[in-house]
């Protein structure tokens, strides 16, 4: 179930979807524009739903969103990677 955090914004538990719909808003508010940690999958995901938004309202041309995507898509395969790397480290650990 979403709440309401400390800063008015909405948070939910990991495990539900995060599900984009309503009306558009303005990516600044309090002037600041807030962006997602790029550390894990959620983050790219969060990111890459704000870009496609923007392209959309119009303040990305194509070239600026196929651009953020490419390398969006390139931070979540090196987070893959090294997710896979050190499940197979933990595994190699556990049968020595």
């Amino acid at each position: 179930m979403a709440k309401l955090g400390t800063n008015g914004e909405m948070t939910t538990p990991d495990d539900l979807p995060q599900i984009l719909d309503g009306e558009l808003l303005p990516a600044k508010r309090g002037g600041f524009t807030r962006r997602p940690s790029l550390g894990n999958a959620r983050g790219i995901r969060r990111e890459l739903a704000a870009c496609y938004l923007e392209f959309r309202r119009g303040d990305l041309d194509t070239e600026q969103a196929k651009t953020a995507g490419f390398l969006l898509r390139c931070l979540l395969e090196s987070i893959r990677t090294d997710e896979i790397e050190r499940r197979l480290c933990q595994l190699e650990d556990m049968t020595k």
